[in-house]
């Protein structure tokens, strides 16, 4: 089947510098003597830890515990004790300091095989419910592994509820120097097969895609090979050579035409995308395997041993580096590829499962920083740019503390690539012109969200009170008119009353009178008839 291609705006063609470690096997790395396990993996909120200083845990075992949507848990990657939960350097462009479970290691004779027997994994998937799937696929601490490091669950939650209708499988690797992927679908294309259709089963999307740039011919082989044998229909897409082709919202440009919304989600669209690692973690999860390792490249001329390994999340970057033979002569290390990553701010902090590449150079090689000069308005970086955004525009409101306007003029929708960097004539820093203004917008809306939400309690307690008050004021009221009516049924009980006693006094005064007047009567009878019998005997 041939795919339609398309093509999206601006990209650059920088120098791969991919020959270092691409021909190179995975190489296992042992487990250090301490592992030292960030309880802030991805984009998420820091976890809590579930064990305490003191405690003996198994491999694989979960050690933390998290509540928020955007957060995953983290496992143990190796049988040991722990010595530690405290600060310890992050892996972070910050260099900040993150809490962290420290683990000294132990021996452990135990297999580090996926299964021991052939799986049947439609069985599986079968006699699980699709939210027991997912959950499985949270438990196991699986977040991106190719880029922000988003929870996958959430993500295929999410792509449940939007009705997904194109899959697509992210296996591009466009930046230099980096070559884990492509190991990764040359020497595990099954297991990422396999990852792919427990997400088909979940989305039962229309049509699944797996974009791979052509300069991986050993890898697309390898992926069409093992898409072959699936139940699933997989198409391996081989895309031209392009940097930032790997972006998500380039990457759907390219296969599907289709425009992810300015400040929108793939899911809007009706297209979920996933890393070719994550893919694999996911079907590790559902064999109830929790993502405690990942593949790493470690390149560049400060290390003897270039290539990529599989390393345990939170080993110590030293301890990894000194196991590549890191050069004598001072080094700068670099978190990522070149056109996204970081400097590492400090040796001591350990990988985290987001870190895909170590690039360490010999400062003596490094080229001189070069001098910064004023914009000419050349136009260069407005060409480069893949999210069709206008870069020297952006540069002069953000220089200009201008951020409401770098605002409309969509800085979110900026990547951060570094194309519009490559290609400046200038050498002005632009991409740290725009994180900056990200960073104030993002501290001002969260400032504003603070405000309104404060604005909301307010108003809902203001509507409490008056609330109280009137009702307080109805129960007054009616206890009054109650009191009223009970004195009102008072006066008039009085009333009536009264009047009774009235009519029981006059009757007994007439009472009285009558009994009087009758005693006089009978008193008076007598004395007429005495007088008459003395008036006779005279």
């Amino acid at each position: 089947m041939i795919t339609p291609l398309y093509k999206y705006h601006g990209g650059i063609h920088p120098a791969e510098e991919k020959s270092l470690t691409r021909s190179e096997p995975v190489l296992p790395v042992p487990d250090p003597a301490e592992v030292v396990i960030s309880l802030n993996q991805g984009i998420g909120a820091v976890n809590r830890p579930l064990v305490a200083v003191g405690d003996h845990i198994k491999k694989g075992q979960r050690i933390s515990e998290c509540f928020h949507p955007l957060s995953a848990p983290v496992h143990a990657p190796c049988k040991g004790i722990v010595t530690a939960i405290e600060m310890r350097p992050f892996t972070h462009p910050s260099g900040m300091d993150n809490l962290a479970i420290v683990i000294k290691s132990e021996p452990d004779n135990d297999t580090d095989s996926v299964a021991a027997e052939p799986i049947d994994l439609q069985q599986i998937l079968n006699d699980l419910p699709a939210e027991d799937i997912v959950t499985r696929i949270r438990m196991a601490g699986v977040i991106g592994l190719g880029g922000a490091g988003f929870p996958t669950s959430t993500k295929i939650r999410t792509g449940t509820q939007a009705r997904i209708k194109t899959l697509i499988i992210n296996g591009m690797e466009c930046e230099p120097y980096i070559t884990c992927d492509d190991r990764l679908m040359q020497e595990s294309a099954d297991e990422i097969i396999r990852g792919i259709e427990v997400i088909d089963h979940l989305l039962k999307p229309e049509e699944i895609m797996v974009g791979i740039e052509d300069n991986k011919p050993e890898a697309i082989m390898e992926m069409q090979k093992a898409a072959a044998t699936s139940s699933s229909s997989i198409d391996i897409v081989t895309i031209p050579t392009l940097y930032p082709s790997g972006g998500e919202k380039q990457l759907i440009k390219i296969l599907t035409g289709q425009e992810v919304p300015s400040s929108g989600y793939a899911h809007d669209i009706s297209v979920l995308s996933q890393n070719v690692a994550t893919a694999q973690a996911i079907y590790h999860a559902i064999l109830e395997k929790p993502l405690t390792h990942r593949l790493v490249t470690v390149t560049g001329d400060g290390v003897t041993r270039p290539g990529n390994y599989r390393v345990a999340i939170g080993t110590p970057i030293k301890t990894l580096l000194d196991n590549c033979l890191i050069s004598d002569e001072p080094v700068e290390i670099t978190v990522g590829g070149p056109m996204m990553g970081f400097k590492l701010q400090s040796p001591e902090s350990s990988i985290i499962k987001t870190v895909n590449c170590l690039i360490v150079q010999k400062i003596s090689s490094l080229p001189p920083r070069p001098e910064i000069r004023n914009c000419i308005r050349c136009g260069a970086c407005s060409d480069s740019c893949p999210a069709s955004l206008l870069p020297q525009q952006l540069y002069w409101a953000s220089q200009s503390r201008d951020f409401e306007k770098t605002g409309e003029l969509h800085i979110f929708d900026c990547i951060e690539c570094g194309c519009c960097d490559y290609v400046c004539p200038s050498n002005i820093p632009l991409v740290d012109y725009y994180r900056h203004a990200k960073g104030v917008l993002r501290s001002q809306q969260r400032e504003k969200a603070k405000s309104e939400e404060a604005r909301k309690r307010h108003e809902f307690r203001d509507d409490r009170l008056l609330r109280e008050k009137e009702e307080k004021a109805k129960k007054l009221a009616k206890k009054r008119a109650a009191l009223k009516a009970k004195k009102s049924r008072g006066s008039e009980q009085e009333s009536d009353d009264n009047s009774k006693k009235e009519a029981i006094r006059a009757a007994i005064e007439r009472t009285k009178a009558k009994k009087l007047a009758n005693s006089n009567s009978e008193n008076s009878q007598p004395t007429d008839k005495k007088d008459g019998a003395d008036n006779g005997q005279s």
